[in-house]
């Protein structure tokens, strides 16, 4: 029997085609049709799209080195990609400031004796009525501006670098330090060296940036048409192309790159971060966050049919097949990661999609001869 197939228009019935409807076709008319199917397979987190990105610092993992006050670095111990840890002695600075921030320290525990002796005396004067209330109180106060004096000599110096041993050492013997020694404030490695030995720098100064290199960011720079097609959220994971390292997206950049019309997709890294350095470029992988049901599936992008501004399948059963509304993830070349009320099973249409779909619109008609 010959099996004629005409596309003449019957009803217009778009309007009334649901998913779930049946869409009754013979095994005949399907093989003439040339109706393939194949079972639906669950969405892996393999696919994804490579994009462009630079390798950087967390701010919070970053440290520079600097000195308080001007002087002569005469001393540097380490350069650019040294791994140093923390408290580790890195270098030494001659400060005349320093020199005079020690001199007034001293001058402040100086005053401060003399006003406690003075406060001392004037104590038992007024006990024995020789003096009045007032000069005590401004013997008092005169006191408590001396403590309040010695108090900041000595933050300052600590702010300069000098520890407490160094400062107690300092009001035991009166001995100075010609200059300060400078530690490593962080396990790390030294990114960058901004001033070398025999070099004079100015107060706050930076000197050496050292940072910790685990955790890294990738900052990836993805399409904005990109961001919700390929749903692209927090949490979603990525891998970098051709190394062995991987991570996760913490977060979506609301600011736009103007000339590339791109997005910035902050990713961490955490396992492999010792295979990258900062400042490389990379492609990196998005993986598109899954929907938290298992009911997340990979079909070929051939089988999604649109309708009304939906997203629609169609499935074999034993009567024909039916249409499914389903979610598209996302898609990747000529694989589309979807999800909907399904269990797994199904017979999905990968070819001859067209042909159903005019039959469950009720546009075209299949005659037997």
């Amino acid at each position: 029997m010959k099996v004629l197939i005409s596309l003449t228009l019957l009803v217009i019935l778009s309007n009334q085609a649901t998913a779930a409807d049946l869409i009754k076709i013979t095994p005949q008319q399907q093989k003439n049709l040339n109706i393939k199917t194949v079972k639906l397979q669950a969405a892996t987190s393999t696919l994804g799209q490579f994009y462009p990105a630079e390798i950087v610092v967390p701010v919070n993992k970053i440290s520079i080195v600097s000195t308080a006050y001007a002087g002569l670095i005469d001393q540097l111990h380490v350069t650019m990609g040294q791994t140093v840890k923390k408290g580790q002695v890195i270098g030494h600075i001659i400060s005349p400031e320093l020199v005079s921030m020690q001199r007034e320290y001293l001058q402040s525990n100086a005053q401060k004796r003399l006003t406690k002796q003075s406060l001392d005396r004037d104590e038992a004067l007024f006990k024995d009525g020789i003096i009045a209330e007032k000069r005590l109180q401004t013997t008092q106060s005169n006191q408590l501006d001396m403590v309040a004096q010695q108090n900041e000599r000595r933050q300052l110096l600590k702010l300069s670098g000098l520890s407490d041993s160094a400062i107690n050492k300092l009001a035991a013997s009166g001995t100075y330090q010609n200059g300060m020694t400078l530690v490593a404030p962080i396990d790390g490695v030294v990114l960058e060296q901004m001033a070398s030995q025999g070099q004079r720098v100015d107060a706050t100064t930076p000197i050496l940036k050292i940072a910790q290199l685990n955790p890294l960011w990738l900052e990836i720079h993805v399409p904005l048409a990109d961001i919700k097609k390929n749903n692209i959220q927090i949490g979603a994971k990525i891998a970098v192309k051709d190394v062995d390292a991987t991570g996760k997206v913490i977060t979506l950049l609301p600011n736009m790159r103007a000339q590339e019309q791109t997005a910035i997709v902050r990713a961490e890294i955490k396992q492999g971060s010792d295979t990258l350095f900062p400042s490389q470029m990379v492609d990196a992988m998005v993986i598109p966050s899954l929907n938290s049901s298992k009911n997340s599936f990979n079909v070929s992008t051939s089988s999604l049919i649109n309708y009304q501004g939906k997203t629609i399948i169609f499935v074999q059963n034993q009567q024909g097949f039916e249409a499914l509304e389903v979610k598209v993830i996302f898609t990747q070349g000529t694989t589309s990661a979807i999800s909907g009320k399904l269990n797994g099973n199904e017979l999905v249409v990968t070819s001859g999609t067209a042909a159903i779909k005019a039959s469950w619109l009720g546009m075209g008609g299949m005659e037997d001869e």
